[in-house]
C-alpha cells in the first residue's frame, strides 16, 4: 500500500511540472521600427528596416504580410499585422493591427 501511495504522488508531481513553453511566429514586429515607414518608400527600404515579410505570395508581389502571433504559455494570446500594398516598387498604403505613430 506504501508503494503505490509513493507511485501515486510521484505520478502527480510529475504530471504537475509539465513546461509548456510559449510559441511565437512569423516578424517581430517593434513599433520603432514600424514608425520609420512612410508612403513613398521603396521595396527595398521597407526590406531593410522591417525585414523580410512573413507571407509573400507569388501571386501578389505588389502585397507584404507582416504577422506575428504569440501564444504563451499562460496568459491570452497576441497576435499583430501589418499589410503593405505597393505600386510598382513604391509604398502606396498600409493597413492592419500595427501601424506607424506620429510622434
Amino acid at each position: 500500500m506504501k508503494k503505490l501511495f509513493c507511485l501515486l504522488l510521484l505520478a502527480t508531481l510529475a504530471t504537475a511540472c509539465v513546461y509548456t513553453p510559449s510559441i511565437q511566429q512569423g516578424n517581430i514586429l517593434q513599433q520603432k521600427e514600424v514608425n520609420k515607414i512612410e508612403p513613398g518608400m521603396t521595396k527595398s527600404q521597407i526590406a531593410f528596416i522591417l525585414g523580410k515579410p512573413a507571407l509573400n505570395t507569388n501571386l501578389d508581389d505588389n502585397t507584404w504580410y507582416y504577422l506575428y502571433y504569440l501564444n504563451p504559455s499562460s496568459g491570452e494570446s497576441r497576435s499583430k499585422r501589418l499589410i503593405l500594398h505597393f505600386v510598382g516598387d513604391k509604398l502606396e498604403r498600409m493597413e492592419g493591427t500595427i501601424k506607424p505613430e506620429k510622434e
